[in-house]
């Protein structure tokens, strides 16, 4: 199931973070704790983090969300991204856009 679709930051190869939205990650917290990425033919162990900010992108401070997993580390910053939330077996998928 397709959950949205992202911009790879020009940060998330050194720190392997991909914003998400609060939605996508409330979707992937069904499946629990232990989330399981896969990106390209590599998986590995994600975790959903947030992080306050006082950015300009809203009134005062509020949080970003993010999927973590060093996997991302590989991707290019500027790339469109798409993250699916898998069943069989169950985890998030990034995948390119097409």
């Amino acid at each position: 199931m397709l959950l949205e679709r992202r911009t790879v930051s020009r940060k998330t190869p050194n720190d392997g973070k991909l914003e998400i939205s609060s939605a996508a990650a409330a979707a992937m917290s069904a499946l629990g704790a232990a989330i399981t990425a896969r990106c390209g033919d590599r998986t590995g162990p994600a975790a959903i983090v947030t992080m306050k900010c006082t950015c300009a992108k809203g009134p005062g401070q509020h949080e970003h969300v993010f999927l973590q997993s060093d996997l991302f580390r590989t991707l290019d910053a500027g790339a469109e991204v798409e993250v699916h939330l898998e069943n069989d077996p169950p985890g998030v998928a990034v995948t390119l856009a097409r």
